[in-house]
């Protein structure tokens, strides 16, 4: 049996409630987008409850701890194609030894929602030193970023306490998905905002910018494989200093 579901946080959810509910032990939780039709496999399309997805959400906060969703939750932001089964087999197990589920790794799905989360959580770390925002015509600041990971709703708090006074948009260019802060709250869409090169007026900080980078760079110490390491290539393109 393949529960087939919409991908989100809570269609995950939904799925484990309804394995549980139904007594069914699924082979897979997938997404739609991982999806590959098989003709020797029953499936079963779930459909997002809110109840039901709570009510498991609830679950996972009573019988393993905040710690162990915030574990789940990352995992999820992974966006591993075989997340949705990881999660589930994680669940399974917590519901079982509890909170003690934290640091059972020798589980091999344990381990590897224990990873994802891990990998989550170190790239929202490192965006917080290399996110670059500049500032358009109209006073908002604008920042484009492609993390492997679906990290933005991480990041966002961070930058709302850190620009409280400034309005911003952090926009996740791989996934189009926008994360807009008024100086009041912050909002999330997956809605286009366009937003254009002529409306960039911050040119000259940028070469300043690029300038003083070069400035304190000590040539005698330059590594590039250190640099390389901390702020690896793949992000350059949104970096102002090394484009």
């Amino acid at each position: 049996m393949i529960y087939v579901t919409d991908g989100s946080f809570e269609g995950i959810l939904s799925a484990i409630f309804e394995a549980y509910e139904n007594k069914e032990i699924p082979e897979s939780i997938v997404s739609r987008d991982f999806y590959q039709i098989s003709l020797d496999t029953d499936v079963k399309e779930i459909h997002t409850n809110e109840e039901k997805s709570g009510r498991v959400y609830n679950a996972i906060i009573e019988k393993m701890s905040h710690e162990a969703l915030e574990t789940i939750y990352k995992a999820w932001l992974s966006e591993h194609y075989e997340v949705g089964t990881a999660l589930y087999k994680y669940v399974k197990i917590g519901l079982k030894i509890g909170k003690k589920v934290l640091s059972y790794l020798q589980n091999p799905d344990v381990l590897l929602v224990n990873d994802l989360a891990h990998k989550v959580a170190f790239e929202s770390h490192r965006f917080l030193g290399i996110l670059r925002f500049k500032k358009l015509k109209n006073g908002l600041y604008y920042s484009r970023i492609e993390p492997d990971n679906n990290i933005t709703m991480l990041i966002a708090e961070h930058f709302a306490q850190r620009m409280s006074d400034q309005s911003w948009i952090i926009h996740d260019a791989k996934r189009n998905v926008y994360a807009l802060y008024d100086t009041n709250e912050i909002v999330f869409t997956n809605e286009e905002i366009p937003i254009t090169s002529d409306g960039i007026v911050d040119t000259m900080f940028e070469q300043l910018w690029k300038n003083y980078f070069k400035t304190i760079a000590i040539e005698s110490r330059k590594n590039p494989r250190l640099q390389r390491q901390y702020m690896p290539r793949r992000y350059w393109k949104n970096l102002t200093e090394v484009k």
